[in-house]
C-alpha cells in the first residue's frame, strides 16, 4: 500500500472515533477507516474476502504485496479434501506481515517447565534505558495454530513504540500438547520475566500481557491466576478478541451471541459467515484443548467465569464482524461494575484474525500505538 494513503487511514482511526454505550452500560470507542461505510466490510478486508487464487495469478497489480505474499493462507490448500480440519486451519495460520520497525533486535531463550523445554523470544532496542516498560504476546490460533513469526513484526513495532521489551512465547500447541501445558507455560515466562527484570532493564510495575484470539484467553487467565495468588506482577493487560468463554450454545451460561447484534443491512453472505465462524469452531476447539473430563468453565480456560474485582487495568480490543464480539462486550459490562481501570475499542468492518495483517491493515498498528501508550504512561491509565 502507498505510504502516503497508509498514513491517512491510519490517523483517520482515532481522528474519527466515535463512542457507543453498550446496554450493560460500558463506553466502546468505535474506529473506522475513513474509506469505510457504515454496515459494510473495511476495504481492505472486502478485497482480501473477495479475492480467488486465479486473479492472483491473472492480474496481481490488483492486490497489495501483503496479500500476495499471503496467497497460501488466504485460500487454504489446494486439495483441501486431502487435509484434516486441524490440518487446515494450522495451513491456513500464520500471515507473514510487513516489518515496520527499525533498530529492533531479538534474542532466543530456552526455557524448561514442568512440561519441557521451550522457546521465548525477546525484542528491543538495545541500551535505551533500565527501567522499561515490558509486554508479555502472546499469540493467537486457536490454540492448535499460529507461531512465532506471525507475531514477530508486531513485537518489533511494539517494543520501538513504547520503548520498552516485548517477549512473545512460542507455547507448545494442542492437541499434542493439551490444557494446561500452553497456560503453565505462559505462567513460567511471566515468573521468569519478573524475576529476571533487573537483568532485562524491566520496571516490575509496568509489566503487562497481550494477545490475541486464544492469546487474549491466555493474557486473561494469566491475570486472573495472578490476582488469585496475590502476586501482583501484571500491571495490564490487552485482550484483543480474546476467546473469554467455552459456552457453546444458548442454552450454556457465557454464552451472548446473536445475529441482531451485528449490522448487516445488505445481508452480505461473506459477513454473515465471518460473524458465526469462531462459533462454528468451539466445539472442535474445546476437544482439541481440553482433555477429556475437564471442567470447561475452570477460569483458567474460560476467563469470563472468574469475578473481575482486582483485575488489572485493561484495554479490550473487538472486530465488529466477529463471533467473539458478544462476549468481549458482556465482559465489557463485568469489568465495569466490578469497577476495574478499563476501555474498549472496536474497529469497524473487520473480521478476527485481522491482529496478522501489520502493514497490511492499519488498525493493527492502531492497536500497538495504544498498547504502547497505555504501557508508557501506566500509573496516569483512566477508563473511559
Amino acid at each position: 500500500m502507498e505510504k502516503e494513503r497508509y498514513r491517512q487511514l491510519l490517523v483517520s482511526l482515532e481522528k474519527d472515533a466515535k463512542t457507543e454505550i453498550l446496554e450493560n452500560g460500558a463506553a466502546v470507542e468505535i474506529r473506522s477507516c475513513y474509506d469505510r461505510m457504515g454496515g459494510k466490510m473495511d476495504p481492505r478486508t472486502a478485497l482480501a474476502s473477495h479475492a480467488v487464487r486465479e486473479d492472483f495469478i491473472r492480474h496481481p497489480e490488483r492486490y497489495d504485496d501483503e496479500l500476495l505474499a499471503n496467497a497460501d493462507r488466504l485460500f487454504g490448500p489446494p486439495q483441501p479434501e486431502n487435509y484434516s480440519a486441524l490440518s487446515q486451519i494450522r495451513y491456513t495460520f500464520g500471515w507473514r506481515s510487513s516489518d515496520l520497525s527499525s533498530h529492533v533486535v531479538s534474542e532466543r531463550h530456552v526455557l524448561l517447565s514442568e512440561h519441557g523445554p521451550f522457546s521465548v523470544w525477546r525484542y528491543e532496542i538495545p541500551g535505551t534505558g533500565k527501567s522499561r516498560p515490558c509486554i508479555l504476546l502472546i499469540h493467537g490460533g486457536a490454540f492448535v495454530a499460529g507461531d512465532i513469526e506471525t507475531v514477530e513484526n508486531q513485537c518489533k513495532l511494539l517494543a520501538q513504540l513504547m520503548d520498552g521489551v516485548v517477549f512473545s512465547v512460542d507455547y507448545p500447541l494442542a492437541p499434542e500438547h493439551p490444557y494446561p501445558v500452553a497456560f503453565d507455560d505462559c505462567k513460567a515466562v511471566l515468573e521468569w520475566v519478573y524475576s529476571g527484570a533487573d537483568t532485562f532493564g524491566i520496571d516490575r510495575k509496568r509489566i503487562g500481557v497481550a494477545g490475541d484470539s486464544a492469546g487474549g484467553n491466555l493474557s486473561a487467565a494469566l491475570s486472573v491466576a495472578d490476582r488469585d495468588e496475590g502476586k501482583g506482577r501484571i500491571g495490564y493487560q490487552c485482550l484483543i478478541y480474546p476467546k473469554l468463554s467455552s459456552a457453546l450454545s444458548s442454552e450454556e451460561p457465557y454464552y451472548y451471541w446473536k445475529e441482531e447484534l451485528y449490522e448487516n443491512p445488505d445481508n452480505d453472505p461473506i459477513i454473515r459467515e465471518q460473524i458465526g465462524l469462531t462459533g462454528k469452531m468451539s466445539g472442535e476447539v474445546n476437544n482439541w484443548y481440553l482433555p477429556e473430563g475437564t471442567d470447561r468453565y475452570t477460569p483458567h480456560y474460560c476467563p469470563i467465569a472468574a469475578k473481575c474485582e482486582g483485575l488489572p487495568k485493561t484495554l479490550l480490543v473487538t472486530a465488529e464482524y466477529d463471533f467473539l464480539r458478544a462476549e468481549c462486550d458482556a465482559y465489557l459490562g463485568m469489568l465495569k461494575t466490578a469497577g476495574v481501570d478499563f476501555r474498549a475499542i472496536r474497529y469497524g468492518g473487520i473480521f478476527h484474525g485481522t491482529f496478522d495483517r501489520l502493514g497490511y491493515a492499519p488498525q493493527v498498528e492502531d492497536i500497538l500505538r495504544e498498547i504502547a501508550k497505555d504501557m508508557r504512561a501506566l500509573d496516569s491509565f483512566s477508563s473511559k
